[in-house]
């Protein structure tokens, strides 16, 4: 998940330096929180397994 986020935030700091319009910044940044938000589902409702039996 880390990647996601590192990647989109380089994606919107390049689309800022080369002065792309805002749209496109707030698209980039809509992209990357929605693969954030469904990953983060995904290990949410996943089994983590934590029981403990000794």
């Amino acid at each position: 998940m880390d990647t996601i986020i590192f990647a989109g935030l380089l994606g919107a700091l390049v689309a800022i330096w080369q002065e792309r319009s805002r749209a496109v910044v707030l698209g980039v940044w809509a992209v990357v929180t929605v693969l954030t938000a469904v990953l983060l589902n995904h290990h949410i409702t996943s089994s983590l397994g934590l029981g403990l039996s000794y």
